[in-house]
């Protein structure tokens, strides 16, 4: 592997230059988030670093992060421009650069080479106690709950429409009929039930529908009988669970910086150390990043069964070094809002910051329900249509 090619291995979140160096060190490490967001929602420029060369290590040199194998130096990169470190596999750490990382307000996330989360080493969060208090007495307020649940299942379901709307359009109604009618009455139906179970009804209903729309999207060689959320049995559902693991823990460290307990949810009951709160923020965004990034992937043969391999210890099916490298750097590309077949992407890690605000007013001030990014759009369209 030439130098070049090792570097895009190790560097999987390159993109554009940043800001001044204070406006950077306020943004990453979420201080006063609220004015950070809503006064500049375009300069939330997060960064993570992706390291899956096996064998590799990572340390400090200075004011900077330096990543080497054997005595090949791969990757330089400053402190400052890092908010996560995710490694993948057999890629080493020193204890002084897990110091200075912890230190400057950076995470560190550990996966399986197949990019299965094991655990992560967070700094100490900025704000405590008081927000979690709130967050506790929320938790257990069941009007709260089911409002808020009712939030995240409608922002699910209208990321649902919106990727079945999309494919609609490259293979027209064979691939709507019923199942776009369940979606649109399971919509319709979120806000008139009286119960988180009588909710998570409407969500399974809903769910299995557009997994039966998305088992038709599949236009590759590639099997895909419907969704298994444990151990994948097969390349897609392996690539669905990668995403979600990466768009989840994501979300978690963002939670955790600013504050929050990220065990307790108010829809995700507090279960052991499940991740709760980011398994609720995460639902507003699955469909629309990682669904439809999967199925490009797939449809388009950027990753293909050659990718994936049987898991000898846990079977199930895992993906291999070089699809994860694939994937990794098309997941960067999505979130971050890099151009691709949309002329106007979306920068969801902009959107993410803008939505956290939006969830700590909806926990610490009388600020009304939380709203997800997918209502907020669909109410800011309908004004626009209502004044035209």
């Amino acid at each position: 592997m030439s130098r070049e090619e090792t570097s895009l291995v190790v560097n999987l979140a390159a993109g554009e230059g940043f800001g001044p160096h204070e406006e950077n060190l306020r943004l990453r490490r979420l201080q006063a988030v609220d004015a950070a967001v809503r006064g500049s929602l375009g300069s939330a420029n997060t960064r993570f670093l992706h390291i899956t060369e096996q064998g590799s290590m990572l340390r400090r040199s200075g004011e900077r992060v330096v990543v080497t194998k054997e005595d090949a130096r791969l990757l330089e990169i400053p402190l400052i421009k890092l908010q996560g470190i995710l490694l993948y596999g057999n890629v080493q750490v020193t204890t002084q650069c897990i110091g200075s990382l912890l230190e400057e307000g950076v995470w560190v996330s550990f996966l399986s080479r197949g990019g299965r989360y094991r655990g992560r080493l967070q700094p100490p969060h900025e704000r405590g106690g008081r927000l979690r208090q709130m967050q506790w007495h929320r938790s257990k307020d069941a009007a709260f709950c089911l409002r808020f649940a009712q939030a995240v299942v409608r922002g699910k379901i209208l990321g649902q429409k919106l990727v079945a709307a999309a494919y609609a359009k490259n293979y027209l109604a064979e691939t709507l009929g019923e199942g776009h009618t369940v979606l649109r009455d399971s919509l319709e139906r979120v806000d008139s039930v009286q119960s988180l179970d009588e909710l998570r009804g409407v969500e399974g209903n809903a769910s299995r529908a557009y997994f039966d729309l998305f088992r038709r999207w599949n236009r590759s060689e590639l099997p895909f009988e419907g969704r298994h959320k444990r151990t994948a049995s097969d390349p897609i559902n392996a690539l669905l669970n990668l995403g979600y693991t990466l768009l989840t823990r994501e979300l978690e460290g963002l939670i955790e910086s600013a504050g929050f307990d990220p065990t307790v949810g108010f829809y995700h009951q507090p279960d052991d150390d499940r991740p709760s709160l980011a398994c609720d923020w995460v639902e507003e965004f699955r469909h629309v990043v990682v669904d439809r990034l999967v199925l490009r992937l797939i449809n388009t043969g950027s990753i293909q069964a050659s990718h994936f391999e049987v898991h000898e210890d846990k079977g199930g099916i895992r993906i291999r070094p070089e699809g994860l490298r694939k994937f990794l750097v098309a997941y960067e590309k999505t979130v971050i809002g890099a151009e691709s077949e949309e002329k106007q992407a979306l920068r969801f890690r902009a959107v993410f910051l803008n939505r956290l605000a939006a969830l700590l007013d909806s926990v610490t001030r009388a600020a009304g329900p939380y709203r997800t990014h997918l209502e907020m759009a669909e109410e800011n369209a309908a004004g626009v249509r209502c004044s035209t």
